[in-house]
């Protein structure tokens, strides 16, 4: 078993991680700011100083980064933030773990491509379209520049269990489910929604091969086989949660402020070779996210 330092522990993938970890036995390290708790360290990102003093003084054997602003409109509107969590707080933690012999696995996403090729391989040209992924691409580079034993998991977008919708992209789809308000849903860009618990399997297993032999690293995808629209995500969850899904509308042009891709669809040929690969579909993974999120579901008047 491994001490590893998990950033973000207090997120939507970040908790998912520090539960999945604990449960294989590791000694698991969580780190927060905002939501910081007995169980979870404050830890400023920001701050290089705070990050590499924290790092020599746990000495973790791995380090998960799951923190980053990953809202693409905020990114947008708040370009300095999202830099400082996405590029400078990943830098201060590459050069941390480099320097105390830590292994680092940087969260990055699909957003790095520009969704007019899929599906992605590992080793397919870059170019975002928007802030956001351009901020998380920095990262990556930063971060292999810093060690090329490190490595970089690309993931899609996510759900899982949350304390509110709001925390997922694809849970907090189901405010439009209980608006009876008629209304256009996105039924242009293709995602591959993909659940947190398949996610924190997933780097489990990456980190068991890192510990076995040190032949993880470099750049990695992982991802639901299903791509879906948000309209399409939207009758899943009203057909779950057994709530109308009439008054919405399938738009088949972009909806959202910043510019997003079309389809960043991932190959994840890299991870199946070492026999990782996602094994929940999204009906499944989300009527056992949404059972999860009773107290969300119930602020909205919502059973399952």
């Amino acid at each position: 078993m491994a001490k590893i330092m998990v950033t973000g522990a207090t997120g939507l993938l970040g908790r998912a991680v520090v539960k999945q970890l604990e449960l294989t036995g590791h000694e698991v390290v969580a780190t927060g700011f905002s939501r910081a708790s007995e169980r979870v360290h404050k830890l400023d990102l920001t701050a290089p100083l705070a990050v590499e003093a924290f790092i020599a003084r746990e000495q973790p054997q791995v380090i998960v980064h799951c923190a980053a602003e990953r809202r693409p409109d905020v990114s947008e509107q708040n370009p300095q933030a999202a830099l400082a969590l996405n590029l400078t707080a990943s830098q201060a933690l590459a050069m941390a773990a480099k320097a105390n012999n830590a292994w680092l696995i940087y969260i990055s996403t699909d957003y790095v491509f520009d969704g007019t090729q899929p599906k992605y391989a590992e080793d397919a040209a870059t170019h975002p379209v928007n802030f956001y992924g351009e901020s998380k691409l920095k990262g990556e580079e930063i971060v292999l520049n810093t060690s090329a034993d490190f490595a970089v998991l690309r993931l899609p977008i996510l759900y899982g269990q949350v304390e509110k919708l709001s925390e997922s992209a694809v849970l907090v789809l189901v405010n439009q489910l209980i608006e009876s308000r008629a209304q256009g849903v996105d039924h242009w860009a293709v995602r591959s929604p993909t659940s947190t618990a398949d996610i924190a399997q997933a780097i489990d297993k990456m980190i068991a091969q890192h510990i076995e032999a040190p032949i993880v690293l470099g750049i990695y995808h992982f991802s639901a086989a299903e791509t879906m629209t948000k309209y399409q995500m939207l009758l899943t969850l009203g057909e779950i949660l057994q709530l109308s899904t009439a008054h919405l509308t399938p738009e088949s042009t972009p909806t959202d402020n910043a510019k997003r891709p079309r389809d960043c669809s991932l190959s994840c040929a890299r991870l199946a070779a070492l026999g990782i690969r996602s094994d929940i579909d999204f009906a499944t993974g989300a009527r056992q996210a949404l059972t999860q999120s009773s107290g969300a579901l119930a602020a909205l008047g919502l059973t399952l």
